[in-house]
């Protein structure tokens, strides 16, 4: 409301780089409500906070509003992330970690970033959720499979 957006802080984003705020809430609040996640995942507390969040401040600067909006920001966030992205943080970015930590135990350095490679993730991730179940990759690597064996 008051002052000019010339710095990061002023725009309402903090060092974390999260935005707090009223433009990003409303332009949150829209997509929630076209991708049909504002009903379905927030109560009517949260959508309540939101929507007074942005009619009456501009950019809060209470800890306790800031936390409260955050976690509703955090829910909305992981309601609009894709079926895909979710795939690939829960199987294959842990794939892709214990598929390293195994070429590394065979020598292999440049396995290291393979943990992180995007790419990879991903690929392990389809080729996880096309697998039949009870042969899928992450099964085998979660039953204790370490590629090892007698050289």
């Amino acid at each position: 409301m008051f002052g000019g957006r010339g710095s990061a802080l002023d725009s309402g984003e903090e060092s974390s780089g999260l935005r707090l705020d009223s433009s990003y809430l409303a332009s949150l609040r829209d997509e929630a409500k076209r991708r049909r996640v504002w009903f379905r995942v927030l109560s009517w507390l949260d959508r309540r906070l939101v929507d007074l969040a942005i009619r009456v401040v501009d950019r809060p600067r209470s800890m306790v509003l800031i936390m409260a909006l955050a976690k509703v920001v955090v829910k909305i966030k992981k309601a609009l992330m894709s079926p895909l992205k979710w795939l690939m943080d829960r199987v294959g970015r842990p794939l892709a970690k214990k598929i390293s930590m195994i070429a590394l135990r065979w020598g292999y350095r440049g396995a290291v970033e393979w943990a992180e490679d995007e790419g990879f993730i991903k690929y392990l991730t389809v080729i996880d959720m096309n697998s039949v179940p009870g042969f899928r990759l992450s099964d085998a690597l979660s039953a204790g499979w370490s590629g090892g064996g007698s050289a």
